[in-house]
């Protein structure tokens, strides 16, 4: 038998010495992949290879062990629960060209398994795609730690390229689901992608991150980062002296999406104000929020409990195509806390909020707690916003400014349809905040006003004494009813499926709001329903486009 082995290697060797270049380089290949691709099976044995899954490794702690190259490949067996915590640090990966895999083979999802530790802690390294995983810690109220957590302290504001966590189930953990966080002056990561995931039966942030905050700093921690089709849900909060229940938090990020993602059921166990919010930025640049979908946000004992926000020291922010209903706070809102670094350029389009403001705010909620000159440039336009009094809050308005500090940088809100029933207002503006109005379309079954500077309106003509509504010395804006198709009678739209199926606040072909709008320039590339918005002095009022 051994003469038999030697007389087939020798074979192999003349094979591999006559072949072409091309098929030495792709045999060469394949033997490295074979050498640097690790199994873990509860079959196998920690004094294996590894590198087969007759040969697999049995335990966490030996993969802990090693130290991984670029491009390797570790697949725990599907279906299996492997107990630990994933460990990586800056002698595993570190290439975002060539990045290390982490997932299953064979049938269905392996689970890691991390008991009161963290499912995967990464430290000071990235180049690595996490896929096809379910993370699971002991439980939200025992577990102390984070389901995947990446962090980099390196100085000299170092970034560390590529993060993927894809196709992947976090669950049972305390402080967070996902977090992507970083503490030394900019350093942090570039390239972060989070997408088909779900994420809940989290206590305090489903996805999250962080950077050291300085409001006299330059930069940002982390840049171009997507979150793109993730659902989060049953993410409490609890009473932590600071806002806890946020379904999706990003901060100190550059140029980062948020989209087709669902958040609900959060914020029940809040006890501060501040938050929590379903999806949204604070000390941000150039970021969107689109086609989401936030509903059942809490304030809990505290305050907010929002759908959707820009928060302190966002700069050229998008919200657009987003749908929020029946959470406590403001459906969509856009605000200044102290000490936030200087916000400008947000805009506001193309989304439907229905019954939002339940304990406090607006459908869409402003509030300053910097300089009066701190919050600058914001366009709330081509909005639809539906409004009853609910619950406990005493002064709900479609449109409503937090009376803080105020606000004075050039505040507008234009073509929005605001629909206010039951005692809701149109808006409630206090004295000494200024903002403009123009082309919005304002409409209530029952008695509604506009209150603007301290002082009660109680009808469009009367409002215009103000200035607002008006252009070129000539009335604009309506005050009638927009004829939806079927206001208020919104739904769960779900994880997953179309928004655009919200056709209860399609306007009708002889509506009111049809062609009255005013003309509003680099509209966006669609209404909320996917129709072509118009440019020129036809647009309509709300958020479609008929």
């Amino acid at each position: 038998m051994k003469q038999l082995y030697v007389w087939f290697g020798l074979i192999l060797i003349s094979a591999i010495t006559s072949c072409t270049p091309e098929f030495k380089a792709e045999l060469d290949e394949r033997l490295e992949e074979a050498r640097t691709t690790y199994y873990i099976s509860p079959s196998g044995n920690d004094t294996n290879g590894g590198n087969s899954p007759e040969d697999a490794w049995k335990s966490i702690e030996k993969l802990n062990s090693f130290d991984f190259v670029p491009g390797s490949k570790i697949l725990f067996e599907g279906g299996q629960s492997f107990p630990g915590t994933v460990t990586f640090d800056k002698n595993d990966a570190n290439d975002g060209v060539n990045p290390i895999l982490i997932s299953s083979y064979g049938e269905g999802k392996a689970t890691i398994y991390a008991g009161n530790g963290f499912g995967f802690n990464i430290y000071n390294t990235a180049g690595i795609k996490i896929d096809n995983l379910i993370i699971e810690g002991s439980g939200m109220k025992i577990n102390q730690q984070a389901g995947i957590q990446f962090y980099n302290d390196l100085p000299n504001d170092t970034k560390l390229d590529y993060i993927r966590i894809t196709n992947t189930e976090v669950k049972g953990f305390k402080n967070h689901g996902i977090v992507i966080g970083a503490y030394n002056g900019n350093s942090g990561f570039n390239d972060i992608l989070i997408e088909n995931t779900k994420v809940y039966d989290i206590l305090d942030k489903g996805i999250a991150s962080y950077g050291k905050f300085d409001y006299q700093k330059t930069g940002y921690a982390h840049s171009n980062f997507i979150v793109r089709n993730v659902e989060v849900y049953n993410v409490p909060g609890y009473s932590k002296g600071s806002h806890s229940g946020n379904g999706i938090e990003l901060s100190d990020v550059q140029h980062s999406t948020i989209e087709y993602s669902t958040v609900y059921n959060c914020g029940q166990g809040n006890a501060t104000c501040g938050g929590p919010v379903g999806i949204w930025y604070w000390d941000a640049d150039q970021v969107t929020i689109q086609y989401n979908e936030a509903y059942n946000i809490s304030s809990g004992s505290g305050c907010d409990g929002g759908g959707f926000d820009f928060d302190g020291g966002v700069t050229n922010g998008v919200m657009q195509y987003n749908y929020s209903h029946d959470n406590d706070g403001g459906g969509f809102l856009i605000g200044q806390f102290t000490w936030a670094r200087p916000m400008d350029n947000i805009i506001v389009r193309y989304n439907i909020s229905e019954n939002d403001a339940g304990t406090n705010g607006g459908s869409v909620y402003l509030f300053n707690g910097e300089s009066v000159t701190s919050m600058k440039n914001i366009y709330v336009y081509n909005n639809t916003f539906y409004i009853n009094k609910r619950k406990s809050n005493k002064e709900p308005a479609a449109i409503k400014f937090n009376k803080w500090k105020a606000i004075s940088g050039n505040i507008n809100f234009f073509n929005n349809i605001l629909y206010a029933n039951d005692g809701a207002d149109y808006l409630n503006v206090p004295s000494g905040y200024l903002a403009n109005f123009k082309g919005n379309l304002y409409h209530s079954k029952a008695a509604a006003t506009m209150k603007f500077q301290g002082v009660t309106y109680n009808s469009l003509e009367e409002f215009r004494a103000t200035g607002n509504e008006t252009h070129n010395n000539s009335p604009i804006g309506l005050q009638q009813d927009p004829k939806l198709l079927e206001p208020g009678a919104g739904k769960v739209i779900g994880f997953g499926n179309d928004l655009k199926s919200l056709t209860g606040y399609k306007i009708v072909s002889d509506s009111p709001a049809k062609d009255k709008g005013i003309q509003v320039s680099g509209n966006g590339d669609s209404d909320y329903f996917g129709n072509l918005p118009v440019s020129g002095n036809s647009q309509d009022i709300g958020a479609h486009e008929l």
